[in-house]
């Protein structure tokens, strides 16, 4: 295999670790047996998620925070984030993708079946409102842009992560539609 140009194997987990900071043992011993790792719900605040790439020496990560600190005052807890570490080795394989939601971290990798947009995603969560399925639609559709806009360097689409959504749920069908569109 030539690193230098594509991967043919790589492992892949995904965790949604509902705080980052508590969850550091468990992340670094995903990271011994993984090459890359997405993360959900890692809960820093934007000049905290640099620490990501301070998890494991052999990992390097990209990420985005759910926290808004625009007003400068932070009330309650830091929920959401997303991340992927991907091994340091692999690591001129990778283009970073930059998004604008929280929702959603995203990289290109060079493999040997093509460039694969690989997307770490946590889907809103159903509160019973119309609020929620719009928002869950919303972020299928941004994933789906983001792949097709991607499509002169991604012809292949990787979605791990904390999907929100069990077989009968409300966003059961939104989910069949968004996998079946992407393949």
């Amino acid at each position: 295999m030539d690193l230098t140009n594509s991967v043919n194997n790589i492992t892949l987990c995904t965790y949604n670790c509902r705080s980052v900071k508590s969850s550091v043992t468990e992340i670094q011993e995903l990271c011994a047996k993984s090459d890359l790792v997405c993360l959900q719900e890692h809960w820093l605040l934007p000049n905290e998620v640099n620490l990501l790439s301070h998890i494991s020496a052999d990992f390097l990560a990209v990420g985005s925070s759910a926290v808004d600190t625009s007003e400068d005052i932070l009330i309650g807890r830091p929920y959401g984030g997303t991340a992927i570490l991907y091994r340091k080795s692999i690591s001129g394989l990778i283009s970073v993708i930059f998004t604008c939601d929280p929702r959603i971290s995203a990289i290109i990798l060079k493999s040997d079946l093509g460039p694969v947009l690989l997307v770490s995603v946590y889907m809103p969560t159903d509160y019973g409102d119309s609020e929620c399925l719009e928002s869950y639609i919303a972020t299928c559709a941004y994933i789906t842009a983001l792949f097709q806009e991607s499509e002169t360097e991604a012809v292949n689409l990787v979605v791990a992560g904390d999907f929100n959504c069990q077989v009968g749920s409300r966003f059961y069908d939104s989910f069949l539609r968004f996998a079946e569109e992407n393949k």
